[in-house]
């Protein structure tokens, strides 16, 4: 997995994505978090809005100074039975600080293209 990291400092938009998979449809969960998934509905990038404010809630010891200069980062996303558990690696000069990210339900995401149809 190729990840790539970019972060918006001016708008707060911290994203991670996996360059070698492209997503075929992105899910909206909330205000904070768009999620990248790829045909097989294998997760392959995650938008967080707010981000330095919503990572230092998880972890303190990740702050906008961290976003701006991490060196890099791993996405572990495993799945059990309805739900994505997603965990954020982020590594800085040799530091290794996790980001626990909530529970995501796949049941209550609806496709908008099956939401626009009903």
């Amino acid at each position: 997995m190729a990840i790539k990291i970019h972060y918006d400092k001016e708008d707060d938009i911290f994203t991670v994505y996996d360059n070698e998979h492209k997503p075929s449809e992105t899910i909206e969960f909330s205000e904070f978090l768009n999620i990248d998934i790829d045909k097989n509905k294998a997760v392959v990038a995650l938008e967080i809005f707010h981000a330095s404010e919503f990572l230092s809630a998880v972890n303190e010891a990740i702050t906008q100074t961290l976003l701006e200069s991490v060196n890099s980062i791993t996405i572990e996303c495993k799945n059990y039975r309805n739900n994505w558990f997603i965990v954020l690696v982020f590594e800085k000069n040799g530091k290794i600080l996790r980001a626990q990210m909530p529970p995501l339900r796949k049941s209550e995401y609806v496709s908008p293209l099956i939401a626009s149809c009903q």
